[in-house]
């Protein structure tokens, strides 16, 4: 943004709404670039997808950052609409950690997997067929 809203005094009321609608709107801006992104992104370029959230995240807390009240009733709707998009970006980051975690426990599960084949008698006990005597 081109500069922050923090200084009223300096500026009209119209100048302040105009400073501080732009900054909401900024803020929902990058959250709705945030939800597409995720809505189209693959599992195949997940690395891409984060770093490029991660880059939008940084962005949509500056614009947060600027925002300070008093609120006009425009920006009070803007508001509303940045909480309701709030809540659908935070169940489809949830969605994409539910996805990540299923992918390392599938990853892990498919080593034990590898390992067991590669060598089916490492968890054989080694004594079987051996007398053990319990008597000194």
């Amino acid at each position: 943004m081109e500069g922050s809203c923090s200084k009223r005094e300096s500026k009209t009321t119209r100048e302040w709404c105009e400073c501080m609608r732009k900054h909401i709107t900024a803020y929902i801006d990058t959250t709705k670039q945030i939800l597409d992104l995720i809505d189209k992104a693959k599992r195949e370029e997940r690395d891409r997808l984060i770093e490029r959230i991660e880059q939008l995240i940084t962005k949509r807390e500056e614009s947060k950052n600027n925002i300070r009240p008093p609120f006009s009733e425009s920006e009070i709707a803007l508001g509303k609409q940045a909480v309701e998009l709030d809540q659908q970006l935070e169940k489809a980051l949830a969605l994409v950690m539910k996805h990540i975690k299923h992918d390392m426990h599938n990853t892990k599960k498919q080593s034990k997997s590898n390992d067991s084949y590669l060598n089916p008698y490492k968890h054989v006990a080694s004594f079987d067929g051996r007398f053990m005597d319990s008597k000194k």
